[in-house]
């Protein structure tokens, strides 16, 4: 358990050495939402890509709900602004999908919980397609900070994309930095850090019901 701790903590900061491709932050911890419980939120964020020479910002509003044994799943739909060096803005949209499934759960044994998750989200900019894979392990431990809640969150992520918009398709390995601020027992906020090659950063608000 120790080794599988620690090569998840360093992937972390271990990133591949070719062009990257980060268009999302993840806004999740280890923890997965109990049967029949959801949760609701808004997301948005700014990355910069140097391989396809732009920046992008992104929002999307989305709903998680937990399927019971550990698993969850995440729907959403959203925009994006593309904005290239080489010429003017895109403006597109995007859907996708997520599944989690947390492996372990937080014991006195085992004083963290990991989980790993995988999906796919689909984009139509400029009147291209952009087709985004990824797959990442996560650890997560929370703590009790007077009436408050935090969760440092981390770990590695591999993504794949193709499509018209980016025709040469790649994979792409990045580290995720993030933390979960729990207000009350159904409001809460999320901050994260993607970084590759390139970056990603954002913010999450979630409200659990």
């Amino acid at each position: 358990m120790k080794r599988l701790i620690f090569l998840l903590c360093f992937l972390i900061f271990v990133v591949s050495a070719h062009p990257a491709f980060a268009m999302y932050n993840r806004f999740t911890t280890a923890q997965s939402l109990n049967q029949g419980q959801m949760e609701s939120g808004i997301s948005a964020g700014y990355g910069n890509d140097g391989d396809y020479d732009y920046k992008y910002a992104y929002l999307y509003p989305y709903l998680r709900y937990g399927l019971g044994y550990l698993l969850e799943i995440e729907g959403k739909v959203g925009a994006l602004s593309v904005d290239k060096d080489r010429g003017g803005d895109d403006i597109g949209v995007l859907i996708g999908f997520e599944l989690k499934y947390q492996i372990i759960k937080e014991t006195k044994s085992i004083p963290i919980d990991i989980a790993i998750a995988g999906g796919y989200t689909a984009h139509l900019i400029d009147l291209q397609s952009l087709h985004e894979f990824d797959f990442a392990a996560l650890v997560s431990k929370t703590f009790d900070v007077d009436k408050f809640k935090i969760t440092p969150y981390g770990g590695p992520e591999i993504t794949y994309t193709n499509g018209s918009y980016a025709p040469e398709g790649k994979a792409d390995i990045f580290g995720i930095l993030g933390a979960s601020f729990a207000f009350t027992e159904s409001l809460s906020a999320g901050a994260e850090l993607k970084l590759g090659t390139d970056w990603a950063t954002g913010v999450s608000l979630k409200i659990r019901f």
